[in-house]
């Protein structure tokens, strides 16, 4: 997986924890499609993972601030911004739990980041946007070859 501060690292399947609090940001997503999302993390053993819905007001916060709020936040309300999924602080057994069960799932694709020592100050707007840059340039190294 590719993390949202350039630098590819694998990740493992251990219960050794990413970086950050533990929560998962979810930008784009439809209201009907934030309560299938949040099945599919009590269907993967995240229950007690917070979940957070990103909207406009919070798109100058930065990523710690939004892991520290209260799951649910913002629930139901859909925004028309990136569809992503931003975790923190999950277990690699965990992450790989929520992409396996994501790809199951019939939900349209996220672009997928993660919290790190480098993109935690970030405003989850700078973040959005970083995720967007490294799709094209994906899409148009696949398109090259």
């Amino acid at each position: 997986m590719a993390r949202a501060d350039s630098t590819f690292q694998p990740v493992g399947d251990s219960d050794a924890r990413l970086h950050g609090v533990p929560a998962v940001l979810v930008s784009g997503f439809k209201a009907e499609e934030q309560v299938a999302f949040r099945g599919l993390m009590d269907s993967s053993g995240l229950e007690m993972v917070p979940t957070v819905y990103i909207v406009e007001v919070f798109l100058e916060r930065s990523l710690a601030e939004l892991t520290g709020m209260p799951s649910e936040t913002r629930a139901g309300e859909t925004a028309e911004l990136p569809r992503a999924i931003v975790m923190s602080g999950l277990s690699e057994k965990q992450l790989h739990a929520l992409m396996d069960g994501y790809r199951g799932s019939g939900l349209p694709r996220p672009h997928w980041g993660s919290v790190t020592p480098t993109n935690e100050s970030w405003s989850i707007k700078r973040l959005l946007i970083e995720l967007l840059k490294e799709s094209e340039a994906l899409r148009q190294a696949r398109a090259a070859e």
